[in-house]
């Protein structure tokens, strides 16, 4: 695999403030690779914070360093705007005393007064960002749509491993043969790893391939992981924290959706009763992308929680040549091009009875083109 090694350290070294983030409720790979860049970043004396919309999980097996933000407001920057139109600006100074900031103005032809002040929240406050996993910065979601000034006018490196991708950044690392962002990460990484980053590059690679079971695992891939193992990886407490440990309430919610799985076409599908969802999983990407592997000629999963009686939810997640979220665009679906989550106004059976319904006939077209 070839990597931009050079174009990579060349923006990496112009940046001293680094925003890595990615897809609404990122799966475990996305999140690891994440991790893996902070702990290499912060090596490098640079700021490097995460942040994702929704849900993800935080394993055991990540390094007790690791930060994700769970506002991006403490990140921007706070702006003071005199309008110097009519009076200029001969001299500025500062200081800070007993708690407070004092900016001193000396004025040229003409005097300030409250009037010529007005403050403002400017945009964030980083000069470089990495997006993982992400086709386009639409899919960003929110983490875009709040601050797409800040997103047009700071450099991005954009990572991903999707045939979709855009190739929206200043430097595009797209990758279509790689098993995960973690993989693609490791080539660049390689030489920069230690314990916690070697650890976090192998639980994406694992998580990612279903534990090298996925199709796509190369005697490279299985070479590179081997690597991070004597680099340190503890494989051992990634696969107790991926598959060894699991709540009783997650078991139970899981097991309801496997006795009730049915199958359209190239659709597996389950659902959760407004009963049973005290507890939802947390783990919804990861087991369904264990259902998919194992089941022959399988292309989308859909898992629907009736909400109310007349309201129901539906996670939906689609194999990489699939873009679900266009095929439900006019359901107003959040998440990214593979794995999305809506609502509907109707009750469970006519929920399920419609999307599948829908999903199937598109696939049907999509098979024909």
């Amino acid at each position: 695999m070839e990597i931009p090694v050079k174009e990579l350290n060349n923006l990496l070294s112009k940046a001293s403030s680094i925003l890595i983030t990615g897809p609404q409720d990122p799966a475990t790979d996305i999140v690891a690779t994440a991790a893996a860049w902070q702990i290499f970043l912060r090596e490098q004396n640079k700021v490097a914070d995460i942040y994702f919309n929704g849900q993800y999980q935080v394993w055991n097996f990540f390094p007790s360093t690791l930060q994700i933000k769970k506002d991006l407001s403490d990140a921007s920057k706070f702006q003071i705007i005199l309008d110097t139109s009519k009076v200029g600006v001969k001299q500025l100074s500062y200081d800070v005393t007993d708690g407070e900031l004092r900016i001193n103005i000396l004025p040229e032809n003409g005097n300030f007064d409250s009037q010529n002040i007005r403050t403002e929240k400017g945009d964030l406050a980083y000069d470089l960002v990495i997006t993982l996993g992400v086709a386009s910065l639409e899919a960003l979601g929110n983490t875009f749509s709040e601050h797409r000034e800040f997103f047009h006018n700071t450099t991005v490196i954009n990572i991903d491993r999707s045939i979709l991708n855009e190739n929206f950044g200043q430097l595009n690392i797209v990758e279509l043969n790689s098993t995960s962002l973690a993989e693609i990460s490791y080539y660049f990484l390689q030489d920069k790893l230690n314990k916690d980053l070697a650890t976090c590059l192998l639980a994406g690679i694992i998580a990612a391939t279903n534990s090298f079971q996925s199709p796509l695992v190369t005697p490279t891939l299985l070479e590179i992981a081997s690597q991070l193992i004597m680099g340190g990886a503890d494989r051992h407490k990634i696969i107790e924290g991926l598959y060894r440990t699991k709540d009783i309430m997650t078991l139970k919610n899981w097991g309801r959706i496997l006795s009730r799985l049915k199958q359209k076409g190239q659709i597996i599908y389950s659902h959760l009763e407004h009963s049973d969802i005290d507890s939802l999983p947390q783990d919804f990407q990861e087991l369904v992308k264990d259902l998919m592997l194992s089941t022959p000629d399988t292309r989308v999963a859909i898992i629907f929680y009736q909400i109310e009686l007349e309201k129901t939810e539906a996670w939906i997640y689609a194999m990489e040549n699939i873009n679900v979220a266009d095929l439900v665009k006019d359901l107003s679906p959040q998440g990214a091009k593979n794995m999305v989550k809506l609502t509907m106004n109707l009750p469970l059976e006519k929920a399920k009875d419609l999307l599948t319904t829908r999903i199937a006939e598109a696939i049907k077209l999509l098979g024909s083109n």
